[in-house]
């Protein structure tokens, strides 16, 4: 297996920063959007109380990154997490999965996950690598479930791909397939394009998403989720009856 310590280091070059000051024991930095137990409103969405980015479609993301969802839901999330993450692990074991089933395959919420390697994680592009290489045989959800389900697992071995082959292996994966893309480093641009998408966003800690437009940075628990989730349906839908956007708020991406 080909070693992509080199590769690590050439895509930190276009970080921004990722708010290690903040890791959490486990390897995770991220950026707080506030007091995680705050409730949250319609008001506060409308009238810019949480921090608000530039819309995502500046950013081209059609060809980038792996849809979770119907892609006609009113509300619609962009993700960028790293696999070597602590906090986007916490998200993705403790709240995610919650969020899958009761909003995103009833049709309310539209996901897309994007790849981000910080390059501060042990480990951590490497396992981008196999994410994207797993999502080339249309297994992305499975492997990407493992990667952090196991974190713990491959994050600080030497060697991480004996773990990276065997939850590949579980989830379906051509190991054969998955070594080959990832020694002729198929996964590269869009990686690389990930790490540009984020910092367009102003991504400066990891987990942080951006949902219509509103960015929402850190592992905010799945009681906050619920409330975002039901006030921002309860601004779209003032949106639609006033004929207009409110005022200060970005459109969806």
């Amino acid at each position: 297996m080909r070693d992509i310590r080199a590769l690590t280091l050439a895509l930190a070059l276009v970080l921004p920063g990722c708010g290690a000051a903040n890791d959490d024991g486990a390897g995770g930095a991220t950026a707080s959007a506030g007091d995680p137990g705050q409730s949250v409103t319609a008001a506060m969405l409308s009238e810019g109380g949480i921090q608000s980015r530039p819309a995502a479609q500046e950013i081209p993301l059609d060809e980038l990154g792996f849809d979770y969802g119907s892609d006609t839901a009113r509300i619609r999330v962009i993700e960028i997490s790293d696999y070597g993450c602590g906090y986007c692990r916490r998200f993705h074991v403790e709240t995610f999965p919650t969020l899958l089933r009761d909003y995103i395959e009833t049709g309310r919420v539209f996901w897309k996950y994007v790849t981000y390697a910080s390059g501060m994680f042990a480990n951590g592009v490497s396992a981008a690598f196999v994410a994207e290489c797993a999502g080339e045989q249309g297994l992305f959800p499975p492997v990407s479930d493992l990667l952090y389900e196991r974190q713990a697992d491959w994050k600080n071995q030497g060697d991480p791909f004996p773990v990276y082959e065997e939850l590949a292996r579980e989830a379906g994966v051509d190991v054969d397939e998955l070594n080959t893309c990832i020694d002729e480093e198929r996964p590269e641009a869009r990686v690389g394009s990930g790490i540009v998408t984020g910092r367009n966003l102003g991504v400066r800690g990891t987990p942080a998403f951006v949902a219509n437009g509103v960015a929402v940075m850190g592992a905010q628990p799945l009681e906050w989720w619920v409330e975002f989730f039901n006030a921002m349906e309860e601004l779209v839908d003032q949106q639609a009856g006033g004929g207009g956007e409110a005022a200060g708020q970005a459109p969806p991406p």
